[in-house]
């Protein structure tokens, strides 16, 4: 993943520098992409301030730049996961910016995506306080994911989000089980896979998931993404040992999805949560969580999540090695990057594609993983 993500960088910067830009592309809008690039490559390399500068520097210039105010919003989105104190704060940030880009390129499918993501953030927030505008909150993400459909009826990606939303909550709260189920079926229809996936979010609350990624494994052997989805199921089932092996398989067949091993440092992170006196669990929940990180960082993730794992490793390392041994890597940590994602749960991959690539990623709204 890494050496395409260079290779393609390459291209793209080549072309935005004006060296060649490729047909159906204005001066323009090679120049708006030039802003976001460079401030995406700064990011990349942790200098998250000089990134916001630059893009903050091109808006001021240019108060059109759509690719700009997206990247802003990532950027923004970003540095308010590296700092929860003002979380809520930079999500607002953030929201205003991605409403900036969609404002001035509405057809461009990939800032309505973005902004439903941004937007479920403070819907999230909402219904776990409880807030009077909560459901309102929750019609503007569906809202941005449906406005994404328009633009790509296809958008699987899209339709996962909006069969979680409408048949993960409540009608009070914006459920629509009717819109949950039309999608589910769309969905079947495109994709195998990603139907299997949307009909598992709409199983009812007994239902074992377990058997269910079973049998669509039978009818999908050896493929990746499933044994992800099983593996999962066996976590949320605490069945570790048999989620490990899944996601062993999974990893071997589709190197890209070492980030499971991250998925399991934070069900151990879970396990540890509920020992309780139980020493020899929390003992054993901590080493395994270590250990998951470990082999997560084998697999030389970008420098970000590099810096994020080590940020999780470092809570492991404080109890099984002491506070001194913790602080060598949570320095690390903060020399890669100051802004790394301080949440338990590894920040979503939209944050680090390209600023011009069409996200193909899904991560469970709901679900710890």
């Amino acid at each position: 993943m890494k050496d395409r993500r260079v290779k393609t960088t390459t291209i793209c910067a080549v072309m935005v520098l004006g060296i060649c830009i490729p047909t159906g592309i204005s001066r323009g809008q090679a120049k708006n992409q030039k802003a976001a690039m460079d401030a995406y490559n700064l990011r990349m390399q942790g200098k998250v301030d000089d990134a916001r500068a630059l893009l903050e520097q091109d808006i001021q210039k240019n108060p059109h730049n759509a690719a700009a105010y997206y990247e802003l919003a990532r950027t923004r989105l970003y540095m308010a996961l590296g700092n929860p104190k003002n979380l809520e704060e930079g999500i607002t940030d953030a929201d205003q910016s991605i409403s900036k880009a969609v404002e001035n390129e509405p057809n461009n499918v990939i800032y309505p995506f973005f902004e439903g993501y941004v937007a479920f953030f403070q819907a999230y927030i909402s219904l776990m306080k409880n807030e009077s505008d909560a459901k309102e909150k929750v019609s503007k993400v569906c809202e941005a994911y449906e406005s994404a459909l328009k633009l790509k009826p296809d958008y699987c990606q899209a339709m996962l989000y909006l069969v979680e939303i409408y048949g993960a909550l409540p009608e009070d709260k914006g459920g629509d089980k009717s819109k949950a189920e039309q999608y589910a079926k769309k969905l079947e229809g495109l994709d195998e896979v990603l139907g299997a996936k949307a009909r598992s979010i709409l199983l009812p609350e007994d239902a074992n998931s377990i058997d269910y990624w079973q049998n669509v494994l039978k009818k999908n052997e050896g493929n990746a993404d499933v044994l992800e989805e099983l593996g999962k199921a066996y976590l949320r089932a605490d069945k570790a040992n048999e989620g490990v092996l899944c996601f062993e398989k999974a990893v071997k067949i589709n190197p890209e999805k070492a980030y499971l091993f991250l998925d399991l440092s934070r069900y151990y992170t879970f396990s540890a949560m509920r020992a309780g006196n139980d020493t020899e669990l929390l003992n054993t929940s901590m080493t395994s969580g270590d250990a998951a990180v470990t082999r997560y960082l084998e697999s030389k993730p970008i420098l970000s999540m590099q810096a994020h794992a080590l940020g999780v490793q470092y809570k492991f390392k404080y109890r099984l090695a002491g506070k001194e041994e913790a602080e060598k890597i949570l320095k690390r940590a903060e020399a890669l990057d100051p802004y790394f994602s301080k949440a338990t749960g590894a920040p979503h991959p939209d944050l680090f594609i390209l600023p011009d690539e069409i996200s193909k990623n899904h991560r469970y709204l709901f679900r710890p993983f």
